[in-house]
């Protein structure tokens, strides 16, 4: 059966939309993290799970438990999550979704730290907003970097 122009139209919305809300994650991390941010694109009863780390349950858990891991775990992230791939519902209210992580990390210690691995996801629309309903990081590399990051070369300051 041929999906109407409408439907369409709503399945390319929702595709955007969700590809919006795994943006805005990595936003979220990487400022500060803010719990105020990361509290908006979870749903209420949500869960995270965070490889072998443990388990967050609840939007707020989620919000203050990635927001205080700045204290005692990394204190500065920059998340790149790309190559989603996402698996609409039929009624395109809900989602599996998958994305990968690079990222370049700096432990509360001042230690450097690269990071990859991959995100598996599920979302739904919930009062006219896309909401991660359970998000898993799959930690597939955590590795020092001794060397350290450095400031931006002279030069490049004066350009």
């Amino acid at each position: 059966m041929q999906e109407t122009i409408e439907t369409r139209i709503r399945r390319l919305e929702a595709l955007v939309a969700i590809e919006r809300l795994i943006a805005d994650l990595g936003r979220a991390f990487d400022s500060g993290p803010s719990a105020q941010a990361l509290r908006a694109l979870f749903a209420e009863d949500a869960t995270f799970e965070i490889d072998r780390y443990g388990t967050l349950t609840g939007r707020d858990a989620i919000a203050e438990g990635v927001a205080g891991n700045a204290d005692t775990g990394f204190s500065w992230t920059l998340h790149y999550l790309v190559s989603p791939r996402i698996d609409l519902s039929s009624d395109l209210a809900s989602a599996e979704i998958g994305f990968m992580l690079w990222e370049p990390a700096s432990a509360a210690s001042g230690k450097a730290y690269w990071i990859g691995g991959s995100y598996a996801a599920r979302a739904a629309e919930i009062g006219g907003q896309w909401q991660f309903t359970w998000l898993r990081l799959n930690a597939e590399l955590i590795s020092h970097y001794p060397e350290g990051w450095h400031d931006m070369p002279a030069a490049l300051a004066e350009a």
